[in-house]
C-alpha cells in the first residue's frame, strides 16, 4: 500500500498541512482586505500578486532543482511561505498606503514560494512511485489516489479551520453589503488566523517533509 511507504507518506503528509495553509490564507484574504484595511477592491490586487509570480517562478524554480534537489527547494519554499505568513503582521497593523504596500510586497514573496511549493511536491511523487517500483512494491494508481485525496483534504480543510477561528473569536457574520462591526476580539482572531496559524501550519509540514529521503541533494 501507498501508506506504508515511509517517503511517500512524509511527502504526502506535509502535502495536506501544505494545501491546508495555502488554501486558508486564500479564503481568509477576502476577510483582511474587507475588515482591516476596509477595501474589498483590495482583495484581487492581492490575489493577483499571489498567483502571478508563477509566470516567472517557475523556470527559476526548475533551474534551482536541477542544481540544488528538489527536496531543498521545497523546504525552501515552505520555510519563505511560513516566514511571510508572520510578516504580514506589520502591514495589518501599519494600516492605510503603507499597510497596503507592505503587504502587496510580502503577498508577492509568498506567491513566488507558492509557486515552488506547487512545482516540487508534484514532481516528487513520480520519484516515488519510481522508487516503490524499483523495490517492486508500487501500485501508481494507489499513489496517484492518495494524492488526489490529500489535495481534495487541504483544499477543503483549509477554509473551514479559518472559519473555526473565526468562530471562536466571536466573528459576526454581515447579512448586508457593508460589513458588519466587530469586536477586537473577532478582529484578533482574524487576524492570527491569517497570520500565525498559517505559520504554525507550514512548520508542521516542513517538519514532516525533512523526513523525505529520496532526493540525493537533500
Amino acid at each position: 500500500m501507498a501508506w506504508r511507504d515511509r517517503d511517500y507518506r512524509a511527502l504526502v503528509v506535509s502535502y495536506l498541512f501544505t494545501g491546508t495553509t495555502t488554501h486558508l490564507f486564500l479564503a481568509a484574504l477576502p476577510y483582511v482586505t474587507a475588515y482591516v484595511f476596509e477595501d474589498t477592491g483590495l482583495t484581487a490586487l492581492f490575489m493577483g500578486l499571489f498567483l502571478a509570480p508563477a509566470l516567472f517562478a517557475s523556470p527559476l524554480w526548475t533551474a534551482w532543482s536541477r542544481r540544488f534537489g528538489k527536496q531543498r527547494g521545497l523546504l525552501l519554499s515552505q520555510g519563505v511561505f511560513g516566514a511571510g505568513s508572520l510578516a504580514l503582521l506589520p502591514g495589518a497593523s501599519l494600516g492605510g498606503t503603507a499597510g497596503v504596500a507592505v503587504t502587496a510586497a510580502v503577498v508577492m514573496v509568498m506567491g513566488v514560494a507558492f509557486s515552488g511549493l506547487q512545482l516540487f511536491a508534484f514532481s516528487m511523487v513520480p520519484d516515488a512511485v519510481a522508487a516503490a517500483e524499483a523495490a517492486g512494491s508500487s501500485k501508481a494508481g494507489a499513489y496517484t489516489g492518495v494524492w488526489t485525496a490529500t489535495e481534495a483534504t487541504g483544499t477543503a480543510i483549509g477554509p473551514y479551520l479559518y472559519s473555526a477561528v473565526l468562530a471562536l473569536g466571536g466573528f459576526v457574520a454581515s447579512t448586508e453589503a457593508e460589513p458588519a462591526a466587530q469586536s477586537g476580539t473577532a478582529l484578533g482572531a482574524l487576524l492570527v488566523g491569517f497570520t500565525v496559524l498559517p505559520a504554525v501550519l507550514m512548520a508542521v509540514a516542513l517538519g514532516f517533509q525533512r523526513r523525505y529521503t529520496l532526493d540525493p541533494a537533500a
